[in-house]
């Protein structure tokens, strides 16, 4: 297989998403969410997850952000006009503020940087690599992606041709196994 390393590094750490979803599901197949992502670049976006029929949304148009607070209102902040140091964009861009497991499936190489791989196998014919891998044990709270340090294992299915992960199985000691499965990207 031959990848175009400056192609696929692009993809791997994308500002853009046209749409994706991801669904959550239990081992049974049961949906306990569903998150959906339109991005024109860091600023501009919108987030929404759909949860036990209700949905959150969460949006940046570029001069405001606006996400909601525990009493159903809404919280708009103003994206500084230039970068600055004590409030970056960084801080109003989609990969801070989008589920930070949602922004490993779209760049990859955020979780690829916070686990230890035990076993790789592929790409198979369709180009897919399976990783088998568990958390180095470093991430900080509030970190909620895919390598929290709680005993769990992962079980990743990669797209190497479109740079993101199709599956995120996460087996967790005490808990329900959970995948987190990519149905679009575009």
């Amino acid at each position: 297989m031959q990848v175009d390393l400056g192609r696929w590094l692009s993809l791997v750490t994308r500002d853009s998403v046209g749409s994706a979803v991801v669904r959550v599901e239990t081992g049974d197949l049961t949906v306990l969410s569903e998150h959906h992502l339109h991005a024109d670049d860091l600023l501009h976006w919108s987030y929404a997850v759909r949860q036990d029929d209700e949905e959150v949304r969460r949006s940046c148009d570029g001069r405001e952000l606006v996400q909601p607070t525990r009493d159903g209102k809404q919280l708009r902040s103003q994206v500084p006009t230039e970068q600055v140091a004590d409030d970056p964009w960084y801080f109003y861009s989609w990969p801070s503020v989008v589920d930070a497991w949602f922004v490993e499936m779209l760049r990859p190489v955020d979780l690829l940087a916070r686990i230890v791989v035990s076993e790789v196998a592929g790409p198979d014919d369709a180009g897919l690599i399976r990783i088998t891998a568990t958390p180095m044990g470093n991430e900080p709270s509030p970190y909620n992606g895919f390598a929290l340090p709680d005993g769990r294992s992962l079980r990743v299915v990669l797209d190497v041709e479109r740079g993101c992960l199709l599956t995120v199985t996460v087996d967790r000691p005490g808990g329900p196994t959970l995948t987190h499965r990519l149905t679009e990207l575009t």
